[in-house]
């Protein structure tokens, strides 16, 4: 039963909240950038916390069933004492006066006085020796009338008293039961709602960061890639943001836990204050154990999501590569390389199990020794006639729904230092990595482009600070072909790269048709360019999804007719669906030279002004090269053309020779020109017609 709370003052309660709630928050401050993604769902959102908080609120008005519940399975016994019946009434008072010839006042005074001295509802013997001797009377004969009055009390209850106060309690009993089933009936409901409408938030977050993620790094730059491993970025894009969608759960234990915690322990308040201050003293320590272990978690879940990334790049390369690997029989050594990798990864997850595993039990162990405080002073209490039964048992079951929220407070913490390690791993990985390049807000595209690319004292140096090109000038006019030559190093590609504008010159300026590449809107210029790699690359698909990448509403016609230019359309029409064709993973079932004719005709379907090739041919049997040169000498008779070239008997075709070495332009002209002045490209060509250089130019 109820009593005033025991000489606690007001500010002790104030500090011990204020120190848990500043120095030691148990719920963490969400991250903005958490926060932002968040507020994206924040209708299903606020729609699952509703249903969260009502399923909360609903546990903690069980523990009002509960008692009223088994306060009537007391009432409904057959004989009753209740704590009301120890007590003298005034009319037994003045009875006890009257046989004893004593003052009535006097007596009900002495009573209450030796009560309060103990505070207790019953008389005990050394009592009524301190009340007799106040009055005046013998010790017996006072027990004597007190034993006689509490008599005659409790017979004066009758059989159809009795019979009312079951059939009473009996009713309540059915009330209280019949609210359990209407209450559970209800959370049934609300547990749906909350268990729905989060998963459907979660989810929708994962899908959407993902598409913002691919469409992040579809502006990124050429440089970024050539620096991160694909394993890498899959695993940010799969893994982390797996982890990220975590979040909402984060939420959800932010409100429940608090909800449960806080509505329970205003419970034990209620029911018993001293047993809720007992509760509250642990508060400050179970923060304190939450926040130092949250920090270590989040180390731990950083350093599983890099070794997690490894595993996954290095897994992704082998797979790729199976083919190379299974050609040097360097299986064994592979595995190896994984499983050390694997290893490292398993290490760093078990450091994170540790530390996460730490975290529960102490706070069920923490949790355990508050609900042993509280059950041993309840003893005290009933022994003092302060608690009921029906009390006590109510308050344990509301110490253990303190837990439950406390349980949920530590998965907030455990679940949101994992879901920061991974939000600083996707925005610094990606989204924070600045875009290709801030677009001119006045850039311009030419309504009839004639394809002219001029080179004005260009020099490019790598991030790093490596120089790839030095002072590079040349004009490469409409309808006409340059052909790039030099050892590998020279600075063939990284021309070609610049032309595709993947990276910005160091210094120079780069034009076409006479406007700076800077006026020009990225997406429209290099709209303007076909590009046929050495190493060819086609995606997961039919035929014709891969010839339409460029151009999506080319028409089968336009189709056809680029197939037919890059010689690709005989083989096409003898594959088993024509154009529906399905290619393997990379055009796995196409020969070399059915592939690079494939990427002719797909350069060809965009109707580029300028056409880009990388030696088409340096990869391909003789058989597959005369096919393919044929196909190249067509096209360039009608495309401008940008050549890296790593034969001299495809520069030779070219109308304007480039040779390059160590980034500098060494000479340039057509071949005839190039033969005459006796230069470095002479000497090159001598050397391949006498039989000393092959052809091929490494």
């Amino acid at each position: 039963m109820q009593m005033p709370i025991l000489a606690v003052p007001r500010i002790i309660l104030i500090g011990i909240m204020l120190k848990a709630q500043k120095e030691m928050s148990i719920i963490p401050r969400l991250d903005p950038r958490i926060a932002a993604e968040l507020k994206r769902q924040r209708k299903t959102i606020i729609k699952g916390l509703i249903c969260v908080v009502i399923t909360s609120l609903l546990t903690i008005l069980t523990l009002r069933l509960t008692l009223t519940a088994l306060t009537a399975i007391e009432d409904a016994a057959a004989t009753r004492i209740s704590q009301e019946s120890l007590k003298l009434t005034e009319k037994q008072a003045d009875s006890i006066s009257k046989n004893l010839g004593i003052d009535n006042k006097k007596l009900s005074h002495a009573i209450e006085t030796a009560r309060k001295t103990s505070n207790n509802l019953d008389l005990t013997p050394d009592q009524i020796n301190e009340v007799a001797t106040k009055v005046s009377v013998n010790p017996i004969d006072l027990t004597r009338e007190i034993d006689k009055a509490r008599a005659n009390l409790q017979l004066e209850e009758t059989k159809d008293q009795v019979k009312i106060r079951q059939d009473n309690a009996l009713r309540t009993l059915a009330l209280a039961c019949l609210g359990v089933v209407a209450l559970f009936g209800l959370k049934y409901i609300f547990t749906r709602g909350q268990v729905y409408y989060l998963s459907k938030a979660s989810n929708r977050l994962a899908t959407d960061l993902r598409q913002r993620l691919f469409e992040k790094l579809m502006r990124l730059p050429v440089a970024y890639f050539n620096s991160k491993r694909t394993g890498e970025i899959q695993s940010i894009v799969s893994n982390d943001v797996g982890v990220y969608q975590s979040a909402v759960m984060v939420i959800r234990d932010s409100i429940d836990g608090p909800i449960k915690a806080i509505g329970a322990l205003v419970f034990v308040f209620y029911m018993q204050p001293f047993l809720g201050l007992i509760a509250l003293l642990f508060v400050p320590l179970l923060a304190f154990v939450v926040n130092r272990t949250g920090k270590r978690i989040k180390t731990a879940q950083s350093q599983i999501q890099e070794d997690l990334a490894s595993v996954t790049a290095l897994s992704q390369e082998a797979l790729s590569g199976a083919r190379i690997i299974k050609s040097f029989s360097a299986e064994d050594h592979m595995r190896g390389i994984f499983d050390e990798s694997a290893e490292k990864q398993y290490q760093s997850q078990l450091t994170g199990a540790r530390r996460i595993a730490s975290l529960r039990p102490t706070v069920e162990f923490l949790g355990a020794v508050a609900i042993a405080l509280i059950m041993y002073a309840c003893g005290h209490l009933a022994k003092a006639n302060l608690l009921a039964i029906a009390d006590i048992i109510v308050i344990v079951q509301a110490l253990d729904i303190v837990n439950q929220g406390f349980k949920s407070i530590t998965n907030v913490s455990s679940t949101y230092n994992q879901v920061q390690a991974a939000v600083d791993r996707i925005h610094i990985q990606i989204l924070d990595v600045p875009d290709e390049r801030e677009e001119n807000p006045n850039a311009q595209t030419i309504e009839n482009p004639l394809g002219k690319i001029e080179f004005k004292n260009v020099s490019f140096s790598y991030p790093d600070g490596t120089k790839a090109l030095d002072n590079i000038n040349f004009t490469l006019n409409p309808g006409e072909s340059l052909a790039l030559v030099g050892p590998s190093g020279s600075g063939k590609s990284t021309i070609a790269d610049l032309v595709l504008r993947f990276y910005e010159p160091t210094q120079g300026e780069i034009t076409f048709d006479d406007i700076p590449y800077q006026n020009l809107k990225v997406s429209w210029l290099r709209a303007q360019f076909g590009v046929v790699p050495q190493q060819t690359f086609l995606f997961a698909g039919t035929i014709r999804d891969n010839l339409k990448l460029g151009r999506i509403e080319a028409t089968d016609p336009e189709i056809i007719a680029a197939a037919q230019m890059a010689n690709a359309l005989p083989f096409i029409e003898s594959s088993p669906d024509g154009m529906d064709t399905a290619l393997g993973e990379r055009g796995v079932r196409l020969s070399g030279g059915e592939l690079q004719r494939l990427a002719i005709a797909r350069a060809l379907v965009k109707n580029p002004k300028v056409l880009i090739l990388d030696e088409a041919t340096s990869n391909l049997d003789s058989v597959s090269e005369k096919v393919v040169t044929k196909a190249i000498e067509e096209v360039m008779e009608h495309r401008t053309t940008l050549f890296i070239a790593h034969r001299l008997t495809t520069a030779a075709r070219a109308t304007k020779i480039l040779v390059i070495r160590k980034g500098e332009v060494l000479e340039t002209g057509t071949h005839q020109e190039l033969i005459e002045a006796d230069g470095p490209y002479a000497g090159m060509y001598l050397a391949f017609t006498s039989g000393i250089l092959e052809d091929t130019i490494n």
